[in-house]
């Protein structure tokens, strides 16, 4: 119930409008692909499912940090110990990887795609495709066939083309693609953090062309290549608090947020924004190019910041509003990921020093300003009505603890794959599209091709800007933090120190010791790190944890470590926030 950003969407809807923020920081470009190729959102693989797959190709995913869903690990072990193969596709030995993998294949961040379209060259020039599937349950194969065999451009795409540019050998890109095509039932289980790249889409949707390419969708231990989540609270029949139309229509994707402010009409938004009211979040901290953030914040007449902490994003409001805990108040939570269940959040402790809950301030704020939408027994009244229709009621869950949906072994797709005629899926054609009939009206082929496509990223090895930031810069999820949450308990940061992961041959020609302090920089900041020189990370590649709260020195320069000093608020063509492959230096760090 106590969704705080949808309350604060509630209140300024009502109170006449507001430029919104768009687009997932997650997983937008999943979002995208799945839009456009399968017409709806996908949950993860069904986890009782992975002990019957032969083969899993983890592809820059690392469960054991960024949990997906209640169990993955344990399922994933299960798996592992019943004999299912495991290939992880990563820049790094995740700590997934070394638990599970079988193979690590190692590529540079950005390359995804071209790496699975010589695959897809793979399976089709040997004849290793599931035609019979693909005749009945896509459309468009032809024209992502005629791309990958080079008849659309001239190039066919090859194990041998695609080594130049993932650095992966050709005999490896064959080899996988024989061994996915041929290993029945496969999953491949893509990540999010490919599809934060400059063309992440692209990695997403050609994930789904090859799994349809090998049969391997709305099979038991298969995939479809793209997961998104799924209606938790539909399939619970849970109501939700309705944010409410907004009145201006404008909105702004959240990664750009910060261009959005300095730039504003004049910038081709649809705002000159003079106030900011960030709820729920640590925005500033959390998206690309920090320093136009803190430029974006000083421009604006006033900031207020609905927090629990003073977060970086806090110590630039002019008014800070202490907010409760889940600790200091009643509601109800859902899950994510595969599974569906909802579990009490139970009233702890009372409200500390003069905290009060989201609900409580947006009630009061209605009250004096006179809208509607707030009613004053709100806090009573609204948990009790959102699970009135719900398998269970709020006396029950109390009493309960956890209700937990029995279902049956959910495979995605599975219905629509038996009678694609009876069951079609919601895109123009009823099928898998392949070739995406709403992307060609999107009018925009040379940034949104119909047929998942090959771009090159605009910072890369063959980048002009390589020459003086020869590294490549991903951003990873932490174990002892969720996002920026958690990153001010002190016994988490002593658990695990904050490092630059960097490959030995990267730290000998920098004359870089382990442990040793190291700046990172290139042309939108620079942050001090300790450098963790290691054999986990490629060469070319190196790797931080996101999330740490950003500390500026009197030179601009961030001491915490936080990822997004580095990274530029540029997105996809799809909205995708492009926080990988980050052409980055780093030197050894004198004070």
């Amino acid at each position: 119930m106590r969704s705080a950003s949808t309350l604060g969407r509630r209140f300024l809807n009502a109170f006449g409008g507001q430029t919104a923020t768009r687009a997932s920081i997650s997983n937008e470009g999943a979002i995208f692909a799945s839009r456009h190729t399968l017409g709806l959102f996908l949950p993860p693989p069904a986890h009782k499912s992975l002990p019957k797959s032969q083969l899993v190709i983890m592809w820059g995913f690392n469960p054991s940090q960024s949990i997906e869903g209640t169990n993955t690990n344990w399922y994933l072990a299960q798996a592992k110990e019943q004999g299912t193969r495991f290939i992880f596709v990563d820049p790094r030995f995740s700590n997934s990887a070394a638990a599970l993998a079988d193979q690590w294949i190692p590529l540079r961040p950005g390359t995804d795609t071209a790496m699975l379209v010589a695959m897809a060259t793979v399976m089709i020039e040997e004849s290793l495709c599931d035609q019979e599937f693909l005749a009945r349950c896509t459309f468009g194969f032809e024209y992502f066939r005629d791309y990958c065999l080079g008849v659309t451009d001239g190039m066919p795409k090859t194990p041998s083309w695609a080594e130049e540019i993932c650095g992966v050998s050709a005999d490896t890109i064959s080899a996988l693609a024989r061994e996915y095509a041929t290993s029945k039932p496969a999953c491949l289980w893509p990540g999010c953090a490919p599809g934060r790249t400059a063309y992440g889409e692209q990695f997403h949707r050609a994930c789904i062309a090859l799994a349809a390419m090998s049969g391997n969708i709305g099979v038991r231990g298969g995939g479809a290549g793209c997961y998104v989540g799924q209606d938790v609270r539909g399939i619970l029949k849970m109501s939700s608090i309705d944010g409410l139309s907004n009145p201006t229509g404008k909105s702004v994707v959240g990664w750009r947020w910060a261009d959005a402010v300095v730039q504003g009409k004049r910038g081709g938004y649809p705002s000159d924004i003079k106030m900011i009211l960030s709820v729920a979040g640590n925005r500033l901290n959390q998206c690309g190019d920090i320093h136009k953030g803190i430029q974006a914040l000083k421009q604006v007449e006033y900031v207020v910041v609905m927090d629990h902490f003073l977060t970086p994003t806090a110590r630039y409001a002019d008014l800070v509003l202490p907010v409760t805990t889940q600790f200091e108040q009643e509601d109800v939570q859902l899950s994510h990921g595969e599974s569906v269940y909802m579990f009490h959040s139970g009233k702890a402790l009372d409200p500390l020093g003069e905290c009060r809950t989201d609900l409580e301030i947006f009630t009061e704020l209605a009250e004096r300003l006179g809208l509607d939408g707030f009613p004053s027994d709100a806090e009573e009244r609204w948990l009790p009505q959102l699970l009135d229709k719900s398998p269970v009621h709020l006396e029950e869950i109390r009493d309960q603890g956890v209700y937990w949906l029995s279902q049956d072994e959910v495979v995605p797709l599975q219905e629509f794959v038996k009678d694609p005629e009876g069951h079609p899926l919601p895109t123009p054609s009823g099928k898998i599209e392949i070739y995406s009939q709403t992307m060609a009206e999107l009018g925009n082929p040379s940034l949104l091709p119909c047929v998942p496509t090959y771009i090159d990223t605009w910072e890369g090895p063959h980048h002009p800007l390589s020459v003086r930031y020869p590294l490549l810069l991903v951003t990873c999820h932490s174990g002892r933090r969720v996002h920026s949450t958690f990153d001010n308990v002190s016994w988490l940061r002593e658990l695990e120190p904050h490092t630059i992961w960097v490959n030995p041959k990267d730290a000998q020609e920098r004359h870089i010791q382990d442990g040793e302090l190291v700046e990172v920089f290139n042309d939108i900041g620079s942050l001090i790190i300790e450098a963790k020189v290691t054999e986990r990370t490629m060469p070319g590649v190196v790797s931080v944890f996101q999330g740490t709260w950003f500390e500026l020195d009197d030179s601009g320069r961030d001491r915490r470590g936080s990822a997004n000093i580095l990274c530029k608020d540029t997105i996809s063509p799809g909205e995708a926030a492009a926080t990988n492959a980050v052409l980055v230096q780093m030197a050894r760090w004198d004070e």
